[in-house]
């Protein structure tokens, strides 16, 4: 696949180290790179601006979805590439995965690409991957780590909601029968050892919420 053709969004807060390290290495790869920072007060914008990285920063905290879709939105309107893959800041995701999902969504066909991961942040994840696979045949919903058709997410640029997780981004491709893919992926342990989400009742009690997308799908 040409190079110019992908583009990866990070959205980070107050992740520098990590971020770094997953910038670099994805600089040697030549692929497109837009960060969204959200609002860091560590040097993040000013590590990414003296390195020469495109960063959009945000006015204020506006929360790790809310991030992606202001990255997905401005690639849309703004930037000609054919694919977007999401990807973490945090370090969980390996940045030698990327191949898999960028070779896979053309060798596939795919109009999205979900890479599963081999485990789970909260018990919640477990209970919402298994009624996920039964009804749709999509293993991890919520992973942070995908890649996208820009054609065909241009269809729900302004129809995604920003409290759930994209998980109506991914029923919305399925009800629209595109083609989704899934992708095994090893996750390592997170730089800070805790979730930017939490893992306390509240953040399982929205995980587990995501199961009524089941009832809205349509064969």
């Amino acid at each position: 696949m040409e190079k110019n053709q992908v583009i990866i969004l990070i959205p980070s807060h107050n992740e520098i180290e990590t971020l770094k390290k997953i910038c670099l290495y994805i600089k040697k790869l030549r692929f497109k790179i837009l960060v969204i920072d959200d609002h860091s007060n560590d040097e993040t914008s000013h590590w990414l601006r003296k390195n020469s990285f495109n960063f959009i920063k945000n006015k204020k905290r506006m929360g790790y979805e809310k991030s992606i879709l202001i990255g997905m939105k401005f690639i849309i309107k703004k930037l000609k590439v054919k694919y977007l893959l999401t990807f973490d800041a945090d370090g969980e995701h390996r940045v030698t995965d990327l191949a898999k999902l960028i070779n896979g969504i053309k060798r596939q066909n795919a109009d999205m690409i979900i890479g599963n991961r081999n485990k789970f942040n909260r018990w919640s994840e477990y209970i919402l991957s298994f009624f996920y696979f039964i009804r749709f045949g999509i293993k991890d919903p919520i992973s942070g780590f995908k890649i996208y058709s820009i054609q065909k997410l241009g269809f729900f640029k302004n129809k995604i909601k920003s409290n759930s997780y994209l998980v109506d981004l991914v029923v919305k491709f399925k009800k629209k029968k595109f083609i989704v893919k899934n992708q095994s992926i090893i996750i390592n342990n997170r730089m800070h050892g805790i979730s930017k989400n939490g893992n306390n009742m509240l953040i399982n009690l929205k995980i587990l919420k995501l199961i009524k997308y089941i009832f809205f799908y349509k064969l």
